[in-house]
């Protein structure tokens, strides 16, 4: 437990954490090896900040839905946990004492796409808090933006997918993060055949065991939008 926000990132530049790992293999389309450890600046935008205000939303509704408790790792005096092995770090989001809960939310259109299949980066950030924690499951809970209800009887638009740990991936990203560690000459490449292995072992490591439509007029645009490809073909 770190007391402050400045101890926090501090200790967070000396690991590879768990949201920086997708990078290493290959599963980050946002950032490259390059920009990691770099100093950025970046102290949060509007995503970030929306983001942190729903993680107590989808805690409770997670709860709600799975009939759990989990709770916040934050405490009141706004310290945060890092658990580490090795050269991998992680503050996790939520936990009920046997499992871990990663929270996420995201526009609509973008709900409707991870409904689908969750993004790889979420998956290796949870493995990666699943390791450093030495608990074997968890949960990743993606919680649409658009919250408004159309009946009186609430649907809540979230997808929710049990993750497994799995030991051959964390000990992947290990050896990547201590190559990276040792790239002296700042040269780090992400290797195919990782990319490629690790990506196989992601796809199996999941499961989808709730999910409900964020709205029917997202639903509606997404499957018109469809339609629309599948008569071009046809013509």
């Amino acid at each position: 437990m770190v007391n402050t926000e400045e101890k926090w990132h501090e200790l967070r530049n000396k690991y590879i954490t768990a949201s920086e790992a997708a990078v290493l293999i290959g599963h980050n389309p946002y950032s490259s090896p390059g920009k990691l450890k770099q100093e950025s600046g970046f102290v949060g935008n509007a995503y970030t900040f929306i983001g942190q205000v729903l993680e107590p939303v989808v805690v409770d509704i997670t709860n709600r839905i799975l009939l759990s408790n989990f709770r916040l790792y934050e405490t009141d005096n706004d310290g945060k946990v890092f658990y580490t092995k090795g050269l991998l770090g992680a503050t996790p989001d939520a936990t009920d004492g046997t499992m871990l809960l990663e929270c996420k939310s995201t526009k609509p259109d973008t709900y409707l796409k991870y409904k689908a299949e969750p993004p790889l980066q979420y998956l290796v950030q949870l493995q990666v808090q699943l390791y450093c924690t030495d608990i074997k499951e968890g949960y990743l809970a993606i919680l649409s933006t658009d919250l408004s209800q159309t009946s009186q009887t609430i649907n809540w638009p979230i997808v929710i997918y049990k993750v497994k740990r799995n030991d051959k991936l964390c000990a992947i990203i290990q050896t990547e993060a201590a190559r990276f560690f040792n790239d002296k000459d700042k040269t780090y490449r992400v290797s195919s055949s990782i990319k490629k292995q690790t990506g196989t072992l992601l796809h199996l490591c999941h499961e989808k065991i709730y999910e409900s439509v964020a709205k029917d007029e997202p639903q509606s645009k997404h499957c018109l939008k469809e339609l629309r490809a599948l008569m071009q073909t046809i013509k």
